[in-house]
């Protein structure tokens, strides 16, 4: 027992020692230095994540609360001058305690409420992978690790693997290469742009790739089709027909005299083509899609036909990889240009040019996430708002990001993947009634805005509030906040509130309360120990 005592002594007079808490203060304020510029430049949540959340921080957290417990142990028994110096630590151990149940058990979180829509839910800050068979009825959810950084998870669930996690990343164009060389499936990199304006794209007719083969660049409507199809779009017949077959892309621009037109019951014309030795019948007003022998479409056929005439009253560009074809208003034609990888064609329209940069038949393109550091501009993250999970099915790896589900193919069994945030279901509901936005004078810039909420009690009724800045609605121990808003797709806004739980805030006030308290305390009682005859200042 006596030696367990010297130990406990040695241990409380390291703690308690005045070099260590200067230490740990110092250590304390580089922490949180090093903190508010993490959080100015990449904002909050990595500064989080990279600091005021992380285990270091933590740890000095706790060695700071030892050292305040010790210190205050050391000095027992109790000495009168002393009094106030007590309930100054006594407040700050409190007040550690009360952080700590707050840290373990509080709440911080978001609600979203759309216009006239109840919600009971809370998004919190935590991210989570979930894993659902609809067929089975079944799901799975797996916390995402709560890092500044890449992590490896190496995970499996029935045979799925998860394998990394980026909490902030980025979309980069990378080409992935494909087993064969398929002019079919090639895919495309081109800048458009004239003086004023410039923009890069992408186009894949590849089933694997991230890009379409449609792009839409203001009134321009760009799309991409296979090489075979070039030689059918310049040529100028009448009709401006062109049929093709889906399956070996080999194309057919009949003239006048190779269509045979009639009509039907309904007086819709029926135009007869010889295509690849076959007679091809169409209504090509009403579908793309060849008649049957009953004259019912045939889904099923390879073979389509095209009008050229729906592409001339507007701007269409259409690209075939190393070649173009557009309609010249001017000349009442179509012209077709070939473009060499790093060349470049001119467009009929306010003197733009298209330049082809990247030309693969053997590759395709897709985005892959790539990590980055969050960058913050304005208060708001404008780059590496991004997270996402690699997974494994099958030999086969992809990527799931926030905001975009994943659906699986496997066997008969189809497994849909997302990145969610972690809520928590209230048991009575908000709904909006009506947001309020106030704008500086003269600007579209907010000044001010605040929500018209009801509260549903359920059985209890119901209650209106109003929530603006510095004025939060408080039921049920939760706090919210006006926090933002944002606006509909049919028009009105909606409004996001922040919402926090805070178990240990009594703690914390009472913590406070001995603060003021003691620091009260400790002056006059050491003004008037100091004053006494023969007082020494030690």
């Amino acid at each position: 027992m006596e030696a367990l005592n010297r130990a406990y002594r040695k241990v409380e007079l390291f703690f308690g020692n005045l070099k260590f808490a200067v230490s740990i203060i110092t250590i304390f304020a580089v922490f949180l230095g090093y903190g508010t510029f993490m959080e100015s430049y990449h904002g909050t949540e990595y500064a989080n994540r990279l600091i005021y959340k992380s285990f270091p921080f933590m740890l000095v957290q706790f060695c700071m609360f030892l050292s305040i417990l010790f210190a205050t142990l050391i000095r027992l028994p109790p000495k009168k001058h002393l009094y106030g110096f007590y309930v100054i630590h006594a407040g700050l151990i409190i007040l550690f305690l009360g952080s700590f149940v707050t840290y373990q058990s509080g709440i911080d979180g978001n609600m979203t409420l759309a216009p006239n829509i109840g919600s009971r839910q809370i998004q919190l800050n935590q991210d989570e992978f979930k894993i659902q068979f609809p067929s089975k009825g079944k799901e799975a959810s797996v916390e995402l690790p709560y890092s500044a950084g890449p992590k490896e998870m190496n995970l499996e669930y029935e045979g799925i693997k998860l394998k990394t996690f980026l909490p902030f990343a980025k979309n980069d164009l990378h080409w992935i290469p494909t087993k064969i060389e398929d002019a079919s499936q090639s895919s495309s990199h081109y800048r458009i742009y004239n003086d004023n304006f410039g923009e890069f794209f992408t186009l894949s007719l590849h089933p694997l790739s991230d890009f379409t083969n449609t792009q839409q660049l203001g009134p321009l409507n760009v799309h991409y089709m296979p090489s075979t199809l070039y030689q059918c779009f310049i040529q100028n017949t009448k009709d401006g027909l062109i049929i093709w077959n889906g399956e070996t892309s080999e194309c057919f621009s009949p003239n006048e005299t190779e269509i045979k037109k009639s009509k039907n019951i309904s007086g819709k014309t029926i135009a007869q083509i010889q295509f690849l030795g076959q007679t091809l019948s169409f209504l090509p007003e009403m579908s793309p899609l060849p008649l049957d022998h009953k004259s019912d479409l045939n889904e099923n056929s390879p073979f389509r036909i095209f009008s050229k005439k729906l592409f001339e009253k507007s701007p269409h560009l259409f690209l075939f990889g190393k070649s173009a074809a557009f309609f010249n208003k001017e000349k009442q034609d179509w012209e077709g240009v070939p473009i060499e990888i790093n060349g470049e064609a001119e467009l009929p329209w306010m003197g733009f040019r298209v330049r082809l940069l990247n030309h693969h038949t053997d590759s395709y393109p897709t985005m892959t996430p790539t990590y980055i550091k969050p960058i913050q501009e304005n208060s708001q993250v404008i780059e590496g708002d991004l997270k996402a999970v690699e997974v494994e099915v099958n030999d086969q790896t992809f990527w799931v990001r926030s905001g975009e589900p994943v659906a699986f193919n496997l066997s008969d069994e189809k497994i849909r993947f997302e990145i969610t945030k972690k809520t928590i279901t209230l048991p009575y509901e908000i709904v909006l009634d009506r947001f309020k936005m106030d704008t500086d004078p003269g600007t579209n810039n907010p000044a001010s805005f605040e929500s018209f909420v009801t509260l549903f009690k359920g059985n209890k009724g119901s209650e209106k509030h109003h929530i603006f800045m510095n004025h939060p609605l408080k039921f049920d121990s939760f706090t919210f906040y006006q926090a933002s808003y944002f606006q509909t797709p049919q028009g009105p806004y909606g409004s996001v509130l922040s919402v926090n739980y805070d178990p240990g805030r009594p703690w914390k006030y009472l913590g406070c309360l001995f603060l003021v308290l003691g620091s009260i305390w400790h002056y006059f009682l050491r003004r008037k120990h100091l004053a006494k005859p023969g007082a020494t200042h030690g």
